[in-house]
């Protein structure tokens, strides 16, 4: 199953998950003790389904990181406490630990939607107009570095219509077409401050839920595809 298919699948049992753990916090906030219970026993087994799908979705996407991040980290170190705290609050009617394991679960859910602790997806910084070259000093030697405009003015017709083919197999599917669609939270290409030389190694290495192309494609087409993504800005 490819990993998008796993991420719609893991939110999806999430939420599912929160709506029927926020019926059940709703009917014990509001007394309704009775009606509790019965839901309870109906919704036994899928809890276990439910809870072990988050494991097993979960488990799958954390591993298919590039180096785990901190939010992650926090999120999956906040269910292991919150899970717990909702069964032992619901099964002893204990209205504080309910509200505290709710509070948790969204709390995971919002750091989950937006990749950061303080739940703010961070904003495009403004683009500057991107100079023909950037000249840099690296170990007293001077080098110059090709930005998107010269590597694209030195691209051939068959470089450039190979790098938007590569482009439109193996990355339009999360970053669309024109690098706003953000499928699984990719990168707005459009608003990236990215140097081209992070470009490529970013399609080499990976990032995040993003695979490594390292083997796929040459250091030249990674180049070159980070180019034509750059032009995406233009």
């Amino acid at each position: 199953m490819p990993i998008t298919a796993f991420m719609h699948s893991h939110v999806l049992v999430v939420v599912l998950f929160l709506i029927l753990f926020i019926i059940k916090a709703f009917m014990l906030f509001t007394n309704k003790i009775q009606a509790l219970e019965n839901l309870k026993r109906k919704t036994k087994v899928l809890d276990m389904i439910f809870g072990t799908l988050i494991l097993v979705t979960g488990g799958y996407l954390m591993f298919q990181y590039n180096g785990i991040p901190t939010w992650l980290i926090t999120k999956v170190v906040l269910v292991l406490v919150a899970i717990p705290l909702a069964i032992i609050g619901l099964k002893k009617l204990n209205k504080p630990l309910v509200a505290l394991a709710l509070i948790i679960f969204l709390y995971v859910y919002g750091v989950a939607e937006s990749k950061s602790l303080n739940m703010k997806k961070p904003t495009p910084a403004a683009m500057t107009e991107t100079p023909e070259a950037t000249v840099t000093e690296e170990n007293g030697m001077i080098s110059e570095e090709k930005t998107a405009p010269a590597i694209t003015a030195e691209m051939s017709e068959t470089a450039l219509a190979n790098a938007k083919q590569i482009y439109v197999q193996q990355c339009e599917s999360c970053h669309g077409f024109d690098g706003k669609k953000g499928l699984n939270n990719a990168t707005d290409l459009s608003g990236s401050t990215l140097s081209l030389a992070e470009r490529r190694d970013v399609i080499l290495n990976g990032r995040g839920l993003m695979p490594a192309f390292k083997g796929q494609i040459t250091e030249q087409e990674a180049e070159e595809i980070g180019a034509f993504t750059q032009m995406l800005a233009q």
